[in-house]
This record gives structure tokens, sequence and C-alpha cells, in this order.
């Protein structure tokens, strides 16, 4: 059974009493452990996507499985919990709190599951620790780089062992030395069996992945494996 199914998908939204699609009968599959690049143009429906697939939005139309669960049919409370357990997320612009250390910053997918402080720590350390950041837990996000303040997101994003990683432009915002210190992150996961999606605009990006999914006027028009 895929990881990952979508049959059917469409989502549309309402901006200003005109109803705008976003997606277009959308038929998906990932396996547990691939690797996938998202690619396309600006407004090709590669952010919903990744969102649908995030449980950060439902489907207007479809049918959306993960891991044997139709998500399509859950309330708000559980696709809370889903996303919690399941889903790790690595945005562009990082989303890390500012006022909040980058430990506590890795805690946070934990406080919401409710882990204990004391696991809480050693996990959030031990993430800390696998992106080479040991030694800046107590720093703030002002206080680290870009490269670091991407590291510490995807330290967050594995703190909670989630069955999937969705990147969404992880190197937009970086330089060519701190671009290879995520990439190698995220080919390391990979390796050890993670599932991870990757939203990017960046050829080289796409051609680290065995597999790219190609999406135009939110539909899918180019799916290959290499």
């Amino acid at each position: 059974m895929p990881l990952i199914t979508l049959k059917g998908v469409s989502k549309c939204y309402d901006v200003g009493g005109n109803t705008v699609s976003a997606l277009h009968n959308v038929d998906l599959c990932v396996a547990k452990g691939q690797r996938v690049a998202i690619v396309g143009s600006s407004g090709s429906g590669k952010s919903t996507l990744l969102n649908l697939i995030g449980c950060l939005d439902t489907p207007t139309s479809g049918e959306y499985v993960l891991d044997g669960r139709d998500i399509s049919v859950q309330d708000g409370r559980r696709l809370a919990r889903i996303r919690n357990a399941e889903i790790g997320f690595v945005f562009q612009s990082f989303h890390l709190l500012p006022r909040l250390t980058a430990l506590a910053n890795v805690m946070q997918p934990l406080v919401y599951g409710g882990v204990p402080m004391r696991e809480r720590k050693r996990r959030a350390l031990a993430a800390l620790t696998r992106v080479g950041l040991q030694d800046r837990g107590s720093h703030v996000p002002s206080q680290l780089s870009g490269g670091q303040r991407q590291r510490v997101a995807i330290a967050r994003a594995c703190v909670t062992r989630p069955s999937i990683v969705l990147a969404d432009e992880p190197t937009g915002n970086l330089d060519s030395a701190a671009t290879r210190q995520v990439m190698d992150l995220l080919d390391t996961l990979h390796g050890e069996g993670q599932t991870i999606l990757i939203v990017t605009h960046e050829t080289d990006i796409a051609t680290r992945c065995e597999r790219t999914v190609e999406l135009a006027d939110g539909r899918i028009v180019r799916d290959e494996r290499s």
C-alpha cells in the first residue's frame, strides 16, 4: 500500500466571490521511502498540493489516504494530531519562533504532542546534535545564520520521527554552502528510509530526487522516475 494516495483530488478557493481552482483532479501515489521533487511555475499548484498532503488543508473533492487513513473525512482536531505525529515541515522562511531558543523551537512539536519535559529536552538535543548544532541550542534565531536556522527547522521537522518530511523551497533563502549542508541532511534522512517531498524551482535540487512530479495549471503534466 502506498504511503500517500490522492485520487481525483481538486481544490477550489472562494476569492472575492469568485471560485478559483488550484488543483484539478490530481491522482498521485507515493511509496514509503521515496524522495519526490514537486516542480512547476509559480501558481501551478505546488504549494496547494503540499498543504493538502501535509494536512494543512482538505480537498474540495476527491480522496486523500495517508498510511491507510482517509484524510478527506477527518475533522480539524484529528488533522492536527495526524500532522503532529506523522508530518514534519521545512519551509523556505524557516518559521522558527523568534523569541525561543533553537532548543525550545525544536521542542515545540513535542510540546503539542504531550511529551514530558525531560523527554522533550532529550529528544530535541539529540535532533540538534544530528544536524550539527548541539552547541547552538541556547541561541535564538536572530543569532543564527540562514543555514543554521534551516538546520534547526530540519531538526524540528524530524524530532517527532514523522512518516513524511515536506520541504517547501528549503534552500530558497540560502547561499550555495548552506544549500549543500541542508541537502546533505535531507539526503541522509532519505538514506535512512524517510519519505521526502520537496517543492523546488531549482533544477539541481530536483535532480537529487529519484522522482519528479511537475504541475501546470493545477494538473500533473509530468511524472518521471530517474
